[in-house]
């Protein structure tokens, strides 16, 4: 009879924010729970990530009342997203019970996720899946606003984020002073960032992309998602992400003034940055479609007809964007930074570019006009998510790997004996 699996509290604040990191999260799940018994606790959820969680068989543990992520600046002052979510996960009793069940607790950052570790008893094995600081605390871009203005802004807003940045510099300190406590960053570029802001240092545990779900087959539901969004037959440029400085989405507008090519964004923001951003692109003759909400087969529909995927964020952690690019066959062309330089190698798999060299931008789409080099960029991308091995599989398999040996440290710390090499 085979062992029974060791117990994984997988853990995630917020949800709701459905980005890149709630994106992998989910992908990575089913794979995790072949490996584990899993349960999932989090703050907030959308309807279809909790049907997606529920047909894996897992049990998932959120509040009846959902946590509430909110911003502005009183917060700011007062810290109140992060009391807000303590309050949350101290009231919540499902969650106390279940780190009383688990061998072990899986916690991946965001926000809110970072109160979760002061009720985790010091003695339960805990791995952070490490993915970027929380914007605007430890740098300024994040306070500009998405067209580039009020970079005053950043030096006031550091000075009333004194409180904020303590609590959540304080939460990161547990895990230095705990030998069963790890932390893995989501790239190389991440890590160096652990290391300069928290003095913590962590191995890389990279993303992943699902190729079952990203195939270079087109599905019958892409065709019709295409011709609902009114892009069928049209030559558009995509970049994905909330409308905001960090992203570069006015950025990107910038980039494409002189290619003849539509861009479309997926993501977008409030009605108000939606109005700003297309009347910002009207003026400078480019045509924009903004895509928010979109399921991941129209997501997939909409990059497979592109002539290219673009990036312009500031700083990027690692960047799901590119190799969601790479799978189906996509060129990604991106900015010289951050973790993007992991993923995309220039003029192999796609291109890397600096930010604001226009000539060497209009130069790139004019590049993947060639079939040629479509294609050996294609192939090439694939080959480079098999090399960094980047499906969902290999990700179960570094977490069980990481996990397994904390646990198995716990135990032999329990009856004194001291781990080694």
């Amino acid at each position: 009879m085979s062992d029974p699996k060791r117990r994984l509290l997988v853990v995630k604040a917020a949800m709701t924010v459905n980005g890149g990191a709630a994106r992998d999260l989910l992908r990575n799940l089913e794979e995790i729970s072949n490996i584990f018994e899993v349960k999932f606790a989090c703050l907030n959820i959308l309807p279809e990530q909790e049907k997606i969680i529920e047909n894996l068989g897992i049990e998932i543990l959120v509040p009846e009342k959902q946590w509430v992520c909110k911003g502005g600046l009183w917060n700011e002052f007062s810290a109140g997203q992060e009391r807000s979510a303590s309050k949350s996960w101290l009231d919540y009793a499902p969650i106390h019970e279940a780190m009383k069940w688990a061998d072990a607790i899986h916690l991946t950052g965001g926000n809110g996720s970072m109160e979760f570790p002061k009720y985790v008893n010091p003695n339960t094995p805990m791995h952070l899946h490490y993915l970027e600081a929380k914007p605007g605390i430890h740098d300024n871009i994040s306070h500009y606003s998405p067209n580039g203005g009020g970079k005053w802004r950043a030096f006031v807003m550091h000075l009333l984020q004194i409180y904020q940045r303590r609590r959540i510099e304080k939460s990161f300190s547990l895990f230095n002073n705990n030998d069963t406590w790890i932390v893995s960053a989501n790239s190389e570029f991440s890590a160096e960032n652990l290391y300069k802001i928290y003095g913590i240092k962590g191995d890389v545990l990279y993303p992943s992309v699902d190729l079952t779900e990203f195939s270079r087959e087109e599905t019958v539901g892409e065709i019709s998602e295409l011709e609902k969004s009114g892009l069928k037959g049209k030559n558009y440029i995509v970049t994905v992400g909330r409308i905001s400085r960090f992203k570069g989405i006015y950025e990107a507008v910038d980039h494409l003034i002189t290619s003849n090519l539509d861009l479309v964004l997926i993501g977008g923001g409030t009605p108000e940055e939606n109005s700003s951003l297309n009347k910002y692109a009207r003026n400078h003759n480019i045509n924009l479609t903004i895509l928010s909400g979109i399921s991941s087969e129209a997501m997939r529909a909409v990059i497979r007809q592109a002539k290219a995927v673009i990036g312009l964020a500031h700083g990027e952690a690692f960047g799901l964007t590119p190799i969601e690019a790479m799978a189906i066959g996509t060129p990604p062309i991106f900015v010289n930074e951050g973790g993007y330089r992991e993923t995309v190698v220039n003029n192999k798999n796609g291109m890397l570019l600096e930010r604001g060299d226009y000539a060497s931008w209009k130069l790139a789409f004019e590049l993947i006009g060639d079939p040629s080099v479509r294609e050996k960029w294609a192939n090439e991308g694939l080959l480079q998510i098999e090399k960094m091995g980047l499906t969902p599989e290999n990700h179960a398999k570094r977490l069980s790997k990481i996990v397994n040996q904390l646990i198995l440290e716990a135990k032999m710390s329990d009856v004194g004996i001291e781990g080694g090499e």
